[in-house]
């Protein structure tokens, strides 16, 4: 991208995209957590009034905490995030990348939904790729996730052959977002101007 992707302004407010993700999300959360080791990131979520304090929302759910916190410990990348975020919940935690303008609340809630005792992740995958960054995990995760960062192995779909994962197709989730643009990174510059225009459309 040549610049922090997570600092990008989002038209037409121009709020920095990690939170403008956030704000997508609060509908269906309880508290949130940003996982971030670039300062410039929290301090983004301070100016806006966000960073460890209460939102005010339109929804049912009045008041959602948001936490910017860095990494327990420093280079594990999102797989370190996700340990970060496992240790500070007791049960279910979203898992979602920053870089995902066009994340879909209504997606989520389905993952939400397909959550039981009997499993300890709900996984989609789209176009035949597994989804890792944007999925359900229940602290029952965490000794797999920490087992893998003990053992070097840091990509972020490492510990889910050791964990009961819920495996659905991104066909699934059509219904609530017909072109699966929940599930869709801004990585370019291109690919960042595609999403403006898609979020320009509604």
């Amino acid at each position: 991208m040549g610049r922090d992707k997570l600092l990008l302004p989002v038209p037409p407010k121009g709020v920095p995209l990690v939170l403008h993700v956030v704000e997508r999300l609060l509908p269906i959360a309880d508290h949130a957590f940003v996982l971030a080791n670039d300062a410039k990131i929290c301090a983004a979520l301070r100016r806006r009034g966000t960073c460890g304090s209460n939102l005010e929302m339109e929804s049912a759910r009045s008041r959602v905490r948001v936490d910017c916190i860095a990494d327990d410990k420093s280079n594990q990348g999102p797989l370190g995030g996700l340990a970060t975020g496992l240790r500070r919940v007791e049960g279910w935690a979203l898992a979602v990348a920053g870089d995902m303008p066009l994340v879909s609340p209504n997606v989520c809630r389905h993952l939400i939904e397909l959550a039981d005792d009997d499993c300890d992740a709900v996984v989609a995958a789209v176009n035949g790729r597994v989804q890792p960054l944007h999925a359900l995990y229940h602290r029952r995760c965490l000794p797999a996730v920490e087992s893998s960062l003990a053992a070097g192995a840091l990509h972020m779909d490492s510990f889910l052959g050791d964990i009961r994962v819920r495996a659905i197709e991104g066909e699934t989730v059509r219904p609530f977002d017909p072109d699966l643009h929940s599930f869709f990174n801004a990585n370019t510059p291109t690919e960042w101007d595609e999403a403006v225009a898609l979020l320009s459309r509604g």
